[in-house]
């Protein structure tokens, strides 16, 4: 299993490979409406969305915390993905 990091950015994203590549979502066969929400989702990113230096955007970060549940759902078992940042709703890993 392939570990992989749950990170939005300005670009690609937001998931990301061990050695810091970005992963091309349809690659991973998400389905087309769940690739298409994460890619809109991501390109929707902007550094105050994520509360480095004030609260960020509360509805944002949800969609984002709903997005990650469906990405790992639908990825089952192929690949693990993780959080480095604690406003995703669970520890840092």
């Amino acid at each position: 299993m392939t570990d992989l990091e749950f990170w939005p950015d300005y670009g690609p994203g937001p998931l990301w490979t061990q050695d810091g590549k970005p992963v091309d979502v349809p690659s991973l066969g998400l389905g087309d409406e769940l690739a298409a929400q994460l890619t809109d989702w991501n390109a929707a990113y902007a550094e105050d969305k994520v509360p480095l230096e004030g609260a960020g955007d509360e509805a944002w970060l949800a969609e984002g915390r709903r997005l990650l549940g469906e990405v790992r759902a639908a990825l089952g078992g192929r690949h693990r993905v993780v959080v480095t940042e604690p406003w995703w709703g669970e520890q840092p890993t």
